[in-house]
């Protein structure tokens, strides 16, 4: 298993295996003020091997201000299946769209830390953004 793609945009959804961004790859929100209400979408893909289809892999997302405070969590799962026609060994993108109102209290750095996987065998990876004056 591997994480080949993590960004952030202004909104994501997965649609017949597709990935629809709006507003995609961005790591600069401008504001006039702070606090802020904002959306932020985590589109996420992972490369999923033979041996791990058809099992839960766990994934936690978790948005962190510069001083380690936790702004929000998502705590879920995936489970990719093996298709008939599939190929032996052959591995397939598992993908994932979540979008989630924030509130940003202040101008600085952020980071969005997401880990896949059960324990043993976690992938990490983290993006970080940054909340400036317009």
């Amino acid at each position: 298993m591997d994480i080949e793609f993590a960004l952030l945009a202004d909104y994501a959804e997965i649609v017949g295996g597709k990935l629809y961004l709006m507003g995609g790859g961005w790591d600069v929100f401008h504001a006039p003020e702070a606090p802020v209400s904002m959306r932020i979408a985590i589109a996420l893909g992972v490369r999923v091997g033979w041996d791990e289809t058809n099992q839960a892999i766990p994934v936690n997302i978790v948005v962190m201000d510069d001083d380690a405070q936790q702004l929000a969590k998502i705590e879920g799962s995936m489970t990719t299946g093996r298709p008939p026609a599939l190929p032996p060994g052959a591995s397939q993108l598992s993908q994932l769209a979540a979008n989630l109102p924030l509130t940003l209290q202040r101008f600085g750095g952020f980071q969005v830390q997401i880990a896949v996987g059960a324990a043993g065998a976690v992938i990490t990876r983290a993006v970080a953004f940054r909340l400036e004056r317009r």
